[in-house]
């Protein structure tokens, strides 16, 4: 059975259409645990009356991502774990696939689904860890892919066609042992949002896990869209805040697994 797990602060709206959407595609073999992390949104959690059976743990503080996905874990009762963000759309079945391919490698720790935008291009969604070069070449091509440069599109569309081991895959979309999640102790809550899907990524790799992207499966990632509304000043300032534990970070955390 898979877990799907949701973080949410404030911006209901978004959960509401996320949940609808999944359970759209989806009609057996799932929980759904949601995580309402201190909203401060009027009636943040009523949409939640119109799904039976949906595990609701309401948090009287923001614990941040990492933190809140934990609780959550300690609720699950699913052998597979899916972390999936409020603002995304599913548009089809796309966990079958993922399962199937946990069960017939065992050596797969971690899988990412392919991400695309509402226009149904790609978004990043996984690659290599963060280096001063990465981090610019990424962003230097996200912006040209965001301005509609078709050279940019069709280099991404080609590179990310195909299923491929990666150092790391997004946090908006998920799936992980529960097993494996459980021995790594989950995710590291001194990252309080952001960066602890690579370090996560990472543990399971020295622990000789494979990470896998899987574009056979897909959905649609707002990308932004729970940035909005009374989100948005608190989310740029741990952004910032992330960024710099990332950086200082990397060679301690990282380089020795590659």
């Amino acid at each position: 059975m898979v877990s799907v797990i949701i973080i949410q602060h404030n911006n209901s709206h978004l959960t509401k259409n996320a949940i609808e959407s999944f359970l759209k595609y989806h009609k057996n073999n799932f929980e759904i645990i949601l995580v309402d992390n201190n909203s401060t949104e009027v009636n943040a959690i009523e949409f939640t009356k119109e799904f039976p059976g949906l595990i609701l743990i309401h948090s009287k503080k923001n614990l941040g991502f990492g933190a809140a996905n934990n609780l959550a874990v300690q609720k699950s009762s699913g052998d597979i774990l899916l972390f999936l963000n409020n603002d995304v759309i599913i548009t089809s079945e796309f966990i079958e696939k993922i399962e199937k391919k946990f069960q017939n490698d065992s050596s797969i720790g971690i899988i990412g689904p392919k991400i695309l935008n509402t226009d149904e291009t790609l978004q990043l969604s996984c690659g290599k860890l963060p280096s001063i070069f990465v981090e610019l070449f990424d962003k230097l091509l996200y912006s040209a892919v965001d301005k509609k440069n078709k050279l940019a599109i069709n280099y991404i569309t080609k590179r990310f066609s195909k299923k491929e081991e990666m150092q790391w895959v997004t946090g908006a979309a998920l799936f992980i042992q529960k097993e494996l999640f459980e021995e790594l102790n989950g995710f590291d809550e001194s990252f309080f949002m952001y960066y602890e899907d690579k370090d996560l990524c990472t543990r399971a790799i020295r622990l000789g896990k494979k990470v896998l992207y899987f574009p056979e499966s897909s959905l649609i990632h707002l990308r932004g869209g729970s940035f909005g509304g009374p989100n948005r000043e608190f989310l740029m300032r741990n952004t910032a805040k992330a960024s710099c534990c990332i950086t200082k970070n990397i060679n301690r955390n990282f380089s020795r697994c590659f």
